[in-house]
């Protein structure tokens, strides 16, 4: 049951819950109580049978039906506390590693996202920390008090007939051989339990984000064959885990049945020549019988410490993970703007390629720079490298002369403003969407933000204006509306550096004109960075730098590439500006 590998994970998950020492140390008392209570329920029918039926003793006949109550009382008043404590002390860790493990996600390194789908993730806090939940708030507890309960039922026991109870205790390397191999059979398919449990959370996901292009590329049989295949392997795993603990608790139960059978025949022999009064035959057979209960559960408490283990490994993995390196130490007290990519190579991860290799670009400050090329031509990476989503493997990228990674990422991503094409909004209120990440933020600078948005019309038609909550993704709002926000995000934190991803690309004409208006104020006296899909919103850009496979094909205003005739004037013709 537990191996090195499963005692290291077992201890490491128990210190989750030794902040909670008091807790602890009441729940381990209401075991002791317990346990004391097995044997002394034997040793009250020992006196029930010598004393008040053989031998008719009169303050027996009120005494030990007290004491019989009494017992029964105490060990339900204590499976109560223990019980309750228990649960707590679980919740109370549960808690503790949900919160870890959202923190940890929050400073992961872009490139660790990409390694797992979103519904995997999910799986882990969900799913996982359930699992080890379960090892927490029951399997140290049956653990404790069965092993205490045994422990008190065997001394009880030898105190009646040693000799009987060293022959009951024969089958307890064969009981241990048995629960060994059963664990390891059962941890393996709990493993595979939790990546099953993944791949079915990502494409329950799936579905239900991309319900409209299922439907309407009639991939229903698809998607339902998908998902059946994985819900089918999770089943044969489970299954799997079922057999073997279906096995292992009456394989265990059988054999202590035989031990009982010989042990109650010696007995009654033992009985009748004397050597035990019909109490305490009474009382040693009711002590073994009541053995058996805490064996089972102690057997049976195996696949709940497995899938526990193997959930808490999944838990730990992603734990041990590296964060997302911030070793610098600087801030800037005033930025300009100016960035400059000095003689930098970056390579994404597990690629073959570099994106780009002794690359050389000055973006300067208080200007607008567009990146132009078509699609894999290293725009959009530009801009991950710049907020240090990636560290390049050679090179410097400088902001106003400092190089990026002597900064914290805190200081360095304080003086950046990000709308992009994909919207992200939060399912939280018109509100703290504007001002998310921001605190105590005036209403006036709120509904000033949205008004340059072109957003506050439609706030305050919505039903409850500001706090109105926007859905899933802002899934309540059109595209249209949902793109404000996000500009009214960027126009409230007011960074020097300011990066647009195709920022109006869900506006209609109209809107769009409004809004290009209203980032005439955004974009001054700031840094723009433009990744651009259509050439309208790029011809007025101070710098246009055309890029292809990682290299800049041509740099300089609309009017001067489009005199060259060369690679952006190809692209304006062909409409591909970034296609």
């Amino acid at each position: 049951m537990f191996d090195a590998n499963t005692r290291h994970l077992y201890r490491r998950l128990l210190g989750y819950i030794a902040p909670y020492k008091w807790m602890i140390a009441l729940t381990l008392f209401t075991l002791v109580v317990i346990a004391a209570m097995e044997p002394a329920t034997a040793a009250i029918l020992k006196d029930l049978v010598d004393d008040s039926l053989i031998k008719k003793d009169p303050d027996s006949f009120v005494i030990l039906p007290i004491l019989l109550a009494g017992v029964f009382i105490v060990k339900g008043v204590a499976e109560y506390f223990s019980k309750v404590a228990s649960q707590w002390i679980a919740q109370k860790a549960i808690l503790s590693i949900r919160d870890e493990m959202f923190r940890k996600l929050q400073f992961l390194p872009m490139a660790t996202f990409q390694q797992f789908s979103t519904g995997e993730w999910m799986s882990k806090i969900t799913y996982d920390v359930a699992q080890t939940g379960r090892a927490l708030s029951e399997a140290w507890i049956v653990l404790i008090r069965d092993t205490l309960i045994v422990i008190a039922l065997f001394g009880y026991m030898l105190y009646i007939s040693w000799e009987l109870t060293l022959l009951m205790m024969l089958i307890g390397p064969v009981v241990a051989y048995i629960i060994d191999r059963a664990s390891k059979l059962m941890r393996h398919s709990s493993t595979e339990m939790q990546h099953n449990m993944g791949r079915m959370t990502h494409q329950l996901e799936e579905g239900l984000v991309g319900h409209r292009d299922i439907k309407l590329y009639h991939a229903e049989f698809y998607e339902q064959s998908r998902f059946h295949q994985t819900a089918q392997d999770l089943m044969h795993h489970t299954m799997n885990v079922t057999k073997v603990s279906a096995l292992n608790v009456p394989l265990v139960q059988v054999l202590a049945a035989v031990a009982l059978s010989i042990v109650v025949y010696i007995a009654m022999k033992m009985s009748a020549d004397g050597a035990f009064t019909p109490g305490e035959l009474l009382s040693y057979i009711t002590a073994m019988a009541l053995t058996f209960e805490p064996i089972r559960r102690l057997t049976n408490i195996n696949i709940t410490i497995q899938k526990g283990m193997a959930a808490a490994q999944s838990i730990f993995e992603l734990l041990d993970r590296e964060e997302e390196p911030d070793r610098g130490q600087g801030m800037l007290e005033t930025v300009q703007g100016t960035l400059r990519f000095d003689d930098v190579t970056f390579y994404y991860p597990q690629a073959d390629t570099p994106t780009f290799e002794h690359f050389n670009l000055t973006i300067p400050a208080r200007k607008t720079t567009a990146l132009v090329g078509e699609s894999g031509s290293g725009k959009s990476t530009l801009v991950s490298l710049i907020a240090r989503f990636y560290q390049p493997q050679n090179g410097r990228i400088l902001l106003d002369q400092h190089p990026i990674d002597a900064l914290s990422l805190h200081a360095l991503r304080e003086q950046l403003a990000f709308v992009s094409q994909q919207v992200v909004l939060f399912n939280d209120t018109v509100r703290a969407n504007i001002a998310y990440g921001q605190n105590s933020i005036d209403e006036d600078a709120i509904i000033h933000a949205a008004q340059q948005a072109q957003a506050w019309d439609f706030i305050q038609q919505l039903p409850q204006g500001l706090d109105t909550p926007i859905g899933d993704n802002g899934a309540r709002l059109s595209g249209g509306q949902r793109q404000r926000l996000a500009i009214a995000r960027a126009f409230l934190k007011d960074a020097p550096i300011l990066i647009l991803d195709e920022a109006t690309s869900a506006l209609d004409n109209q809107s769009e004109r409004s809004i290009q208006e209203a980032m005439q104020s955004l974009t001054q006296n700031r840094t723009v960075i433009v990744i651009a899909h259509r050439l309208s919103t790029i011809e007025q850009a101070d710098q246009i730098v055309v890029l292809d496979r990682g290299s800049i094909v041509e740099q300089g205003s609309h009017h001067e590439l489009m005199t060259k005739e060369g690679r952006y004037f190809t692209l304006q013709q062909q409409g591909l500006a970034n296609a």
